[in-house]
């Protein structure tokens, strides 16, 4: 009996993949079925067993929706629409630039992509500060008491 669980357990799961570790199969069913020049393209069944996966999970994959293949599915979709953002944006920024209605939407517009896009070059410092410029305060109770012990952070506390 012991035996039969354990072939069992080699059988549908030999590369021992966890949350921590994936299976191969996984990356490679992904890339069948989602790769247009695959001879599996579009076609979980044939894309599963293509991976190694036996037929019947290969059958159930896509009703199954596991987590690894959800997730995957959720990022192209949200790559599709950030494609179809970009193109937007870009033939918005091609429009006629003497039209004084669209000058401050493309200037929104581009502050917007160099804040996001183009962080690591057009990324803005904010200080933090207290009230009206005064050094920040963090101030936490003990025990609960009201003991009320307060930390003034200024450049003299470095706390680096």
């Amino acid at each position: 009996m012991e035996e039969e669980n354990k072939k069992e357990e080699i059988r549908t799961n030999p590369y021992n993949a966890n949350q921590y570790k994936p299976d191969p199969r996984q990356s490679l069913f992904l890339t069948y079925y989602l790769n247009p020049k695959s001879e599996t393209f579009s076609n979980a069944l044939q894309s599963a067993l293509r991976a190694g996966y036996e037929e019947s999970y290969a059958n159930d994959i896509t009703a199954q929706m596991p987590v690894w293949l959800s997730e995957s599915q959720g990022n192209l979709k949200r790559l599709g629409m950030l494609d179809k953002a970009e193109k937007n944006l870009q033939e918005f920024l091609d429009m006629d630039p003497n039209d004084p209605k669209l000058i401050q939407i493309k200037a929104d517009i581009s502050k917007f992509i160099t804040s996001r896009l183009g962080k690591k070059y057009y990324s803005e410092r904010q200080e933090l500060t207290g009230k009206e410029g005064e050094p920040l305060i963090i101030s936490w109770k003990e025990n609960k008491q009201d003991k009320d012990d307060t930390l003034p952070i200024s450049q003299e506390n470095n706390l680096s």
